[in-house]
């Protein structure tokens, strides 16, 4: 039987809280808390301008571990799934190019709306997904999806709550 496991894409492969970090901090928004515009449905205005530029997307970073594990994994045979939440036009059309041009070795990624990630994560039955967003996990989880929080700044208060991980090498098939 093929193994297969999901990832998120913004938070847990590409280093999107850098980024966005270093746009603030560049447009002189130094003293803005972002934190929602990592793990809630937007509607700030600067958050949506700044999704909706395509050169944003494109200068994404990913994280070292994530380009090595995922490409091992898939090295290795499984399948590895890209869901995100992506619902910016720019954001979405940038997905394929940007794990092409990383060489992330993915099949070809699923968009879906806020919380409604474990309905496709259901279709797709993997030994695990990991998310970077605790409300998704929280959801995944009552699911019956095995999903792992991969740790960051933005979501510590819930590090003890959820099974969290470090890094994808935390991970075992």
């Amino acid at each position: 039987m093929k193994k297969n496991i999901i990832l998120d894409l913004d938070g847990v492969i590409a280093d999107i809280d850098t980024a966005i970090s270093e746009y603030l901090h560049d447009d002189g928004g130094d003293h803005i808390d972002y934190s929602t515009w990592l793990i809630a449905d937007t509607i700030d205005e600067d958050a949506l301008k700044l999704f909706s530029n395509s050169l944003f997307w494109k200068n994404l970073k990913p994280f070292e571990d994530a380009w090595h594990q995922v490409n091992y994994w898939f090295s290795e045979g499984v399948d590895v799934h890209i869901l995100t939440a992506r619902r910016m036009v720019a954001s979405m059309e940038a997905a394929v190019p940007w794990l092409n041009e990383w060489k992330i070795n993915t099949l070809i990624p699923k968009f879906s709306s806020y919380n409604e990630k474990y309905k496709m994560a259901k279709e797709i039955s993997p030994l695990y997904m990991v998310e970077d967003n605790p409300s998704e996990v929280k959801i995944l989880l009552d699911n019956g999806i095995n999903c792992f929080l991969r740790k960051a700044w933005y979501n510590k208060s819930y590090w003890k709550k959820l099974p969290t991980i470090d890094t994808l090498y935390d991970l075992d098939l």
